[in-house]
């Protein structure tokens, strides 16, 4: 009989191998949980807002990369939970590694009880990150949160020139002071930034420098990174049953499109003018109109739009369709001509981006924008669309009719910028930095300083931020700032089997 022998030698080494490659796999798969707000692109819905783009953006290279998403993704305008009601596009198990889990807007009754059940999704699932995609009130919550995991905040849009171009319509003192102390909370505990354009960029590190967080303990970490707005591409919109031609319109008439929210920084005015005087220049020129107001932020430009409409004798030549479902806007979008998108020169601009002229570029859409966004510099400079400059109707009005009159031409430059941003601007191609991040996330050096000194500041700049972004209470706080943060949620390995998990026995 022949017998085996055993070597000490050998079982250390096949261990150690295991060890090792254990190690790398949990230092490469992490479980994120992912806090966005709704509508997401794959539900069956009539709106489809910036931020749910932004948060789909986030979401999926993310799980492209092998990671676990657990996704909390507040449901805009629903203020209560038995109000929630989705109906998917694409049905989310597709995604084996993907748990969504959808809660109302948080708002002054409902905030603690949303942040109480996050909470209890980390006790429970026990992720290795944070991130905060697309907008302040997914910020807002993390930055707010009871855990010592790291947190990735997006600044989808720069939050103060955001709030400057709303002040013409409410409350101006209000919304600033809200505002402030919400990206307060927000720019204290992130430990990693993202934003939309560098310009933002530049302004989020300012940001963070007078919030004392440009400090000994972050020298030499990229605190912020540029995440573009992008679209998804791994899909190409595909012309199916006609929604206006041979219905509504006929095949000759050369179709203006705006689409989306008629939001702060649109300039209605310069809008309308520029359409009605290529309207008188040529005839065949109509206008199709998809989306209108935003609800409970801003509805105020759109009913402008429609009330210069109502006055304009080309009233008939306007085709106001309201809020569509994604695959009517998908549609329309290819069967118009032109894509229009007219912002007003104002910092929002200046900081921002346009997710429309994302989804015009994927669509094959030809493009005329002022040029004012980061994305309008790139596209105009590219020759990848055509660009005016702003609060100047009668040039737009000459290059609308201008684009009627040499249609070819106009294809031909949108089939480059279709090419262009399937190279440069995917989901997969933008987010980069981010699925980095979220292979080894860690925190920032002065955070991990502020643990070891037991959440005190340290320094006078740190304590006087501190107390404007999370008063104490009592003290004439607005009801509708949540609480600031009890005992932190522990999220290290526990127990004494510890060691099988990272053998994976």
């Amino acid at each position: 009989m022949c017998s085996q022998r055993f070597y000490w030698k050998d079982f250390i080494g096949t261990l150690l191998s295991k060890l090792i490659k254990n190690i790398e796999w949990a230092a490469i798969v992490k479980h994120l949980l992912l806090i966005g707000v709704g509508p997401l692109p794959f539900y069956e819905s009539d709106h489809l807002y910036g931020f749910g783009i932004r948060a789909w953006q986030f979401a999926q290279p993310l799980l492209d990369a092998g990671h676990r998403i657990t996704l909390v993704t507040c449901e805009f305008g629903v203020h209560r939970e038995s109000s929630i009601q989705i109906k998917y596009r694409s049905d989310p198990t597709q995604w084996a590694a993907l748990e969504h889990f959808p809660v109302p807007q948080p708002g002054p009754r409902n905030t603690n009880l949303i942040l109480t059940r996050i909470e209890e999704l980390i006790r429970t699932q026990r992720p290795d990150a944070v991130i905060a995609a697309g907008s302040t009130i997914a910020t807002n919550l993390a930055a707010c949160l009871n855990t010592d995991l790291p947190i990735w905040m997006d600044m989808f849009g720069d939050l103060f020139a955001e709030v400057q171009a709303k002040t013409p319509f409410t409350n101006a003192e209000a919304e600033i002071d809200f505002f402030h102390q919400t990206l307060t909370r927000v720019l204290l505990r992130g430990d990693r930034f993202s934003t939309v354009s560098e310009m933002q960029r530049g302004a989020a590190v300012g940001q963070l420098g007078l919030m004392g967080r440009l400090n000994q303990y972050t020298l030499g970490e990229e605190l912020v990174h540029t995440i573009p707005c992008a679209f998804n591409g791994k899909i190409s919109p595909v012309r199916g049953e006609s929604y206006l031609r041979g219905k509504k319109l006929g095949s000759k008439e050369f179709l203006l499109l705006c689409s989306g929210g008629f939001n702060t920084w649109t300039d209605v005015d310069s809008l309308f003018d520029g359409i009605e005087r290529a309207m008188e220049k040529e005839r065949r020129i109509h206008c199709v109109v998809t989306g209108g107001g935003i609800t409970g932020h801003h509805e105020d430009g759109f009913k402008r739009f429609r009330g210069l409409i109502g006055k304009s004798p080309y009233e008939n030549r306007f085709h106001l369709l309201g809020w569509l479902s994604n695959q009517e806007v998908e549609q329309v979008t290819l069967e118009c001509d032109l894509g229009l998108n007219v912002d007003l020169p104002v910092y929002e601009s200046l900081l921002g981006s346009r997710n429309r002229m994302l989804f015009w570029l994927q669509c094959g859409l030809p493009i005329l924008t002022t040029v004012t966004t980061e994305i309008s510099h790139i596209l105009t400079e590219k020759d990848l669309a055509l660009g005016v400059p702003p609060q100047e109707p009668r040039k737009l009005a000459e290059k609308i009719v201008e684009a009627a009159q040499h249609p070819i031409e106009q294809k031909q430059r949108a089939v480059r910028a279709k090419r262009f941003g399937y190279d440069y601007l995917t989901f997969t191609e933008t987010a980069r930095p981010l699925v980095k991040w979220a292979s080894h996330p860690v925190q920032s050096g002065d955070n991990i300083e502020r643990a070891l000194r037991k959440g005190q500041p340290f320094s006078k700049v740190d304590a006087l931020w501190q107390s404007w972004g999370f008063p104490e209470e009592g003290k004439g706080r607005d009801p509708s700032i949540p609480r600031p943060p009890r005992a932190v949620i522990k999220t290290r390995p526990q127990g004494k089997n510890w060691w099988r998990r990272l053998l994976g026995a």
